[in-house]
Parts: structure tokens; sequence; C-alpha cells
């Protein structure tokens, strides 16, 4: 088996942060080869923190987001021989748990592409931040077509309904079969439809505790920085502890002086 990563980056500093080191490095251990794309100015310091661990570094233009350096390394890097491309990115924290484990209990799943998480957003999709496409997938037309078809979309939400979304759909439509470690259906009662707070529950926003449970190693920078939902953050602090993670390696951005200065 030969899996290659397509790590996409980004952060406002211009910085290569201590959980993204750690990330790479432990997608290191279960990967053969490994590409990493930022669309920040990173100075030759920060590269140098994580060119022992990739083959390659890719700098461009800050348009796209995530799908925008996907595609430029799906177009751009010879990755036919491989059996799995796995895509990813700077947006969570981990792997809380070992990856081997998780790439193990996969493979026993029939399916042409997974994910960690599945959100029913829309319609059931598998989110970007972590995704891996088999074989089957790989050698098929339609995986080139939709990657030829990216725009550089520099709407967020647009680029979420076209492609996050899209991506699954539109594979689905083609015939491909895909699976998630945590399934939509693995949410907690009080996040079914009829009693939804919020009109498209994020599992990763909204449940964190019911994904770290059920196996997912990763939780999303948005929630420990941002936690637009609003929920307890004690149990998700305690449980990364308790796993055995670093929370000296968790760093976000810092305030602008601005910022700072109100």
């Amino acid at each position: 088996m030969s899996r290659i990563v397509f790590f996409a980056h980004y952060d406002r500093q211009a910085e290569v942060k201590r959980y993204v080191v750690h990330y790479l490095e432990r997608l290191r251990e279960v990967s053969d080869e490994m590409v990493f794309l930022s669309t920040s100015p990173l100075p030759r310091q920060q590269i140098d923190k994580v060119s022992g661990l990739v083959a390659r570094t890719i700098l461009r233009e800050n348009v796209g987001y995530d799908f925008g350096m996907w595609q430029h390394a799906i177009q751009a890097v010879a990755w036919s021989g491989h059996d799995e491309l796995v895509l990813t990115n700077s947006s969570v924290v981990g792997p809380i748990y070992p990856l081997a484990p998780i790439f193990s209990r996969m493979a026993t799943v029939a399916c042409d592409f997974w994910g960690m998480t599945e959100s029913a957003e829309i319609a059931p999709h598998l989110q970007s931040y972590f995704l891996v496409f088999r074989k089957p997938v790989l050698e098929s037309p339609p995986f080139r077509a939709f990657w030829n078809s990216v725009l550089p979309y520099r709407d967020k939400n647009q680029l979420i309904r076209s492609y996050e979304l899209g991506l699954s759909v539109f594979l689905r439509d083609q015939g491909f079969t895909s699976a998630a470690l945590v399934p939509s259906s693995a949410a907690p009662k009080r996040w079914l439809p009829r009693l939804l707070p919020v009109a498209h529950p994020n599992p990763t926003l909204c449940w964190p505790m019911t994904t770290l449970k059920l196996g997912m190693p990763f939780v999303k920078l948005e929630l420990l920085r941002d936690n637009p939902r609003g929920i307890d953050l004690r149990p998700i602090h305690q449980a990364i502890e308790k796993a055995g993670y670093d929370l000296f390696l968790i760093e976000f951005d810092r305030a602008s002086p601005t910022k700072r200065q109100r």
C-alpha cells in the first residue's frame, strides 16, 4: 500500500506552528510521500521546519483556499503510482489518537473514498479537512475532471457549497461509494433534525466530544480558538490531555496590534 499526502496550510502570521509540525510528523508515519502547500508567504526559517518531513514544499497565491492548493498539487505532482491519496489541512489539532489503527480500521470498510466525519449540511458529505481517495477514484476520469473544474473562489461559503459538499455528491453520482469514521447518524439525539437548534450542525463544532469518543483523532482549531457554538471546552481539553497530546503544541494566531489596543 503506497500513500501520498497533500497538506494544505495557511497561517495569518506566515508561520508553521507547533501543532502543524506535530501533525506532519504523525502523518509521515503513515505515508510514503508528503507534499506541503501553503498560501502564506513563509520565510526560509519556517519552511525549514517541514523540509525534513516532506518531499516537496509549494508556495502559491492566496486564492482558492484548500481546494485551490489541492488542485495545484493534483495537476503538478506525480501521484498516479500511489494507491491512496490523502487530502488534509492545518485547520485541525491532532492527531489525538494514532493514525495507523484508523487507517487499518477503514481498510476493512468497502468504499472508494472516506473521511473522518460526515456532515448533513444541505446534503450528506465528507468534511474536507481529511479525505482519503482509493485507486478506483484516483484512476477515474471524473476525479480528474472535478479538479480541472475547480475555480479560485474567494468566497469561503461558495467554495464549501461547490467543492466540499460538491466533491462527495459528484463522486457518489459517478457510482463511487463513501464512508466516514464518524457518520452523521452518530449525532447525539439533541442534534437530530427535528430538534435542531442550528440550521445545519457541524459535528466538529457542535458535538466534538462524541466524535472524540468514537475515535475521531482531531479537534478543529476553530473550536478551541473561537468556540462558535459556545460549548463547554473543559471536557475537550481534558480528553486531549488524557490521550497524551501536549496542549503546549496548540498555538493560535496572534492578535493584531489594533485588536490588542481595544
